[in-house]
C-alpha cells in the first residue's frame, strides 16, 4: 500500500531556534520512522510592522496544499499562528500556541498591543481570522491542557491535550544530585531567569546555578549578576550542544523552570528524564500540570524570589527530599509517548 502524504504547517522566525522548531521537526521524524511520507512546510513570519501579522496570515491562505508534484497530499497538520490559516479538506490543527499578544498576554508588559485604533483592528483581525481557521479543522489538538483552556476561553473552541516527549527522551538520566541549580532555555523576558538571579541574592547555603542558552536578555542578566556580586556562583553558559545538556541535567542538584504562563515547556519532561525535582512558580502555566508542590518538585508563589530561595535551600540541603521528588517527576512522564501522538493525529488516514 501506498504510504500516505502529510504535510506539517510551521512558522519559522529566520535565525530564531526554541522549542516550537523542536516541536515539528521532532513530529517530521516520528511520522517518517511509522511509515508516513512527511514533509516540513515552512513560512518565514514578521510580526512588525502590524501590517505584517496579517499579511503572513494570506500568505498561508493563499498556498494550495492539496497536493504536489502531481500526488495528493493526504493531510495538513498545522501548529501555530499563521500556519493553521492554510486550507485544505483535511486539516487537523496540533496547536503549540496562538498569538498570545492578542489574548492572554494583552494588558501585561509580555504584550507591546495598546488600545489604540489600529491595536485594536490589527487584534480583532486576529481573532477572526483564528475563528474561522481553527474551525475548519477536523480536529484541534493542543500541546497542554493550558493551551486547551486559552483556546476555550477566547475561542469557544476545545483541543484536546496531547502530550510527547522530548527529542533526547531516550537519554536522560541520573548520576548523582550535585551542589548547582540548573536553567536551559532561550534568555527571554517570558522565561524569568531574573526570578532566579533574584532568588540566589537571598539563599543562605553555598548552592550554585548554571544557566544554558542564548538570546535578547543575556547582557541584561549580565549586568544584574554583576550588579548583585554573584559572579562566582552563577554561570551564564550559553549554547550548550545535545551532549552538554544531557550531562547538565544528570548531575544537577535541581531545575529551575518558572516561565510566565507557559504553554508546554520540554524543560519539565526533561528534569524529570532526568530524575530532578523542578523549582517553578504558580503562575507558570503548563508547567503546573507536571510539578505538584513537595510531590515532583517546588511550587513557589507567583514573583517571589524571598520564597524560592527558601526552596532551592531546601533541596540543596535535604538529598532524599531530592530523591523522591525526582523520581516522582519520573514516575509522572515516563509512559508519555510518540505512539499515542501519533495515532491521534493521523486518525482516519
Amino acid at each position: 500500500m501506498k504510504s500516505k502524504r502529510i504535510a506539517i504547517c510551521a512558522t519559522s522566525v529566520p535565525f530564531v531556534r526554541g522549542g516550537g522548531e523542536i516541536h515539528v521537526e521532532s513530529l517530521q521524524r516520528e511520522l517518517v520512522k511509522r511509515g508516513f511520507e512527511a514533509d516540513l512546510i515552512r513560512v518565514p513570519f514578521k510580526w512588525y510592522p502590524r501590517s505584517e501579522i496579517i499579511k503572513g496570515a494570506l500568505a498561508w491562505r493563499l498556498l494550495d496544499l492539496t497536493g504536489s508534484d502531481g500526488q495528493k497530499i493526504d493531510l495538513v497538520i498545522a501548529t501555530q499562528y499563521p500556519a493553521y490559516v492554510v486550507k485544505h479538506p483535511h486539516k487537523v490543527v496540533w496547536l503549540i500556541h496562538q498569538m498570545r499578544q492578542v489574548y492572554d498576554l494583552f494588558g501585561t508588559p509580555y504584550s507591546d498591543f495598546t488600545n489604540s485604533p489600529e491595536d485594536k483592528r490589527i487584534r480583532d483581525s486576529i481573532r477572526s481570522i483564528d475563528a474561522r481557521a481553527l474551525g475548519e479543522a477536523r480536529r484541534i489538538f493542543t500541546n497542554a491542557q493550558n493551551t486547551a483552556n486559552r483556546l476555550s476561553r477566547y475561542n469557544g473552541l476545545r483541543g484536546e491535550a496531547l502530550y510527547h516527549p522530548p527529542k533526547l527522551a531516550d537519554l536522560y538520566h541520573n548520576e548523582r544530585y550535585g551542589d548547582y541549580i540548573f536553567s536551559v532555555g532561550r534568555l527571554d523576558k517570558m522565561k524569568r531567569v531574573d526570578l532566579l538571579i533574584e532568588a540566589m541574592k537571598h539563599t543562605k547555603t553555598e548552592v550554585r546555578c548554571l544557566i544554558a542558552g542564548t538570546g535578547r536578555e543575556r547582557e541584561s542578566l549580565e549586568k544584574t549578576i554583576e550588579k548583585a556580586g554573584l559572579g562566582h556562583r552563577i554561570d551564564l553558559l550559553g549554547y550548550v550542544d545535545d551532549k552538554r545538556q544531557v550531562e547538565l541535567y544528570a548531575n544537577c542538584r535541581a531545575v529551575f523552570y518558572a516561565p510566565y504562563d507557559e504553554d508546554f515547556g520540554y524543560v519539565t519532561l526533561e528534569a524529570f528524564r532526568s530524575r530532578k525535582p523542578v523549582i517553578t512558580a504558580s503562575d507558570s502555566g503548563g508547567v503546573l500540570e507536571f510539578v505538584e508542590h513537595h510531590r515532583t518538585g517546588c511550587v513557589c508563589p507567583a514573583g517571589d524570589a524571598r520564597a524560592m530561595a527558601e526552596q532551592i535551600d531546601l533541596l540543596y540541603s535535604d538529598n532524599d527530599l531530592c530523591r523522591s521528588l525526582g523520581e516522582a517527576g519520573y514516575e509522572r512522564v515516563k509512559d508519555i509517548s510518540w505512539d499515542v501522538v501519533i495515532s491521534k493525529l493521523t486518525e482516519g488516514l
